[in-house]
């Protein structure tokens, strides 16, 4: 589901677009209504909304100043630019930042629904193809491939909800706001399988390099399902006809293909889930490669009791979960058995980040010996618990903690939004992490960077060595816009900077 913000500053105007139209209807969250330029920057910090319907002349800050101020950010949203004005001008400097869409007012419902429908087009290929860095891409891989096989163990074999099993790993995954697609290959042989899945590796790293595909399979069927780029997408449609085309030497029978579509990832997996439970032997698909699960299910049980009490006060806690680890002796039971309750507890909770965790889980599942195995997860666990104990004098979790870390050392950044350092830095779901520092906080991330970014500036233009106001301006990250740095400041502080100068000089003397 997309997320619009819009933004204008009469109300009647801003509130009656908000309801004219069924933004539900079209896969479409509204999550913003601001009456000017600057509410509606906190707004898109905040919620990192993929479009912006904006009025061009706005208090405080107008839309072109917004074009520019978010031309800056690592994910700019899409811009529909809506005035009275009619002025060539305003298209052209539109344009210079890739606006496509201009309307004057009066407008009515179907010309905006036709402007985001084809900006909502726009939004969903990007999404399904957006170039991550390699090495961004590669953690946040392996992150969403092992928090999926640690719901798919959950699943069989422990006595939970699916919708509490979900609940587990939503730092992980989106389970309520992206469409997927899911394939069906029925009558492929388990030993033609690695045969199969190795012809596929390659097609879909040539196609699709930067999306994740998951995979299940049990009794001669292969359920493939990936984010949704649309039915009638081209590359969709080569994938299909990949798969009906794809002859693997050994093949008795020619597999069969079968498509079903579903508005996000809680309605899809209950549906896989069904399907392969009944069966002893299933598979999961970890970037091409077969993972079996075991059916252990009292152990499996009895290791989620203990790691659940190990962050209780007493040492004692940590001995027995040790001791059962100690006990087990199946090394690929104790891999899956680990990864999925380290997920589980997720990074905010263990004191790493996610992408310590997840070179753990890489070498862990690479690792061929037992007891070698066993000596590695002990010494994590007693790790976790240290950090754990060093944690709790703190008013907020490891995940905020970093936050507030990562926020101090980049202040200087122009781009700086919680979705960036959620998906850039921690590897976790923007929405979660939104809702976590909320609610430890007490506060948006928009506003807790602008008293960071004001705090930094006091002390800038405390300093004798900040020299002229641009400069503080570009050092606690308003860019090179003295004007909004002016601006932002005397919303915060009710003055302007040179007045906060000149009342530091006069207090001095």
């Amino acid at each position: 589901m997309l997320k619009l913000v819009i933004a204008d500053d009469e109300r009647v105007i801003r509130e009656t677009i908000s309801t004219i139209i069924d933004w539900k209807q079209y896969d479409i969250e509204l999550v913003g209504l601001c009456k000017n330029g600057l509410e509606a920057y906190d707004t898109i910090l905040d919620e990192s909304p993929d479009i912006v319907l904006t009025d061009i002349r706005m208090p405080g800050m107008d839309a072109m100043e917004l074009l520019e101020k978010c031309s800056e950010l690592d994910f700019p949203p899409h811009f529909i630019l809506l005035s009275g004005y009619g002025e060539f001008e305003y298209a052209k400097k539109a344009m210079k930042y890739g606006v496509r869409h201009y309307l004057l007012k009066p407008c009515n419902k179907n010309q905006i629904l036709e402007s985001i429908q084809d900006v909502a087009r726009t939004c969903l290929q990007e999404t399904g193809k957006q170039h991550l860095e390699q090495d961004s891409f590669r953690i946040a891989n392996d992150m969403v491939h092992n928090a999926m096989f640690g719901i798919l163990n959950d699943a069989l074999y422990q006595n939970h909800s699916y919708e509490d099993t979900f609940r587990a790993y939503e730092p992980f995954l989106d389970f309520h706001f992206s469409h997927y697609q899911l394939v069906y290959v029925y009558y492929l042989e388990e030993t033609c399988l690695r045969s199969f899945l190795s012809d596929l590796k390659v097609w879909w790293e040539q196609h699709m390099p930067f999306t994740t595909l998951h995979g299940v399979y049990t009794r001669n069927t292969l359920i493939l399902f990936a984010k949704d780029c649309g039915e009638q997408d081209p590359v969709f449609q080569e994938f299909l006809e990949f798969l009906s085309n794809l002859s693997v030497s050994g093949q008795t029978a020619h597999q069969e293909i079968q498509t079903a579509s579903f508005p996000d990832l809680a309605q899809l997996l209950p549906v896989i889930l069904d399907k392969v439970r009944r069966y002893n032997m299933i598979c999961y698909i970890h970037s091409f490669h077969v993972i079996a699960t075991c059916n252990y299910g009292l152990l499996s049980a009895e290791l989620e009791r203990l790691t659940s009490r190990l962050f209780g006060d007493s040492d004692q806690e940590l001995a027995p979960l040790l001791e059962t680890i100690n006990n087990v002796q199946d090394l690929q039971f104790l891999k899956q058995s680990v990864s999925s309750l380290l997920l589980k507890l997720g990074p905010s909770n263990l004191g790493f980040t996610a992408a310590d965790l997840t070179d753990f889980l890489m070498e862990i599942n690479q690792e061929k010996s037992l007891d070698n195995l066993k000596k590695k997860v002990c010494q994590y666990f007693v790790n976790m618990k240290k950090n754990h104990e060093h944690q709790g004098s703190q008013p907020v979790s490891a995940m905020v903690l970093r936050i507030f870390q990562y926020v101090e050392e980049h202040i200087s950044s122009p781009n700086l939004t919680l979705k960036s350092i959620a998906e850039q830095y921690l590897f976790m779901n923007t929405d979660y992490v939104s809702r976590k520092f909320q609610k430890e906080t007490g506060e948006k991330f928009s506003s807790y960077l602008t008293s960071v970014r004001i705090r930094k500036a006091k002390e800038y233009l405390a300093s004798s060595d900040a020299g002229k106001i641009q400069n503080v301006a570009c050092m606690v990250g308003c860019g090179n816009n003295p004007q909004y740095f002016s601006q932002l400041f005397r919303k915060q502080t009710g003055m302007t900077p040179s007045a906060y100068v000149a009342k530091l000089h006069n207090a001095g003397t």
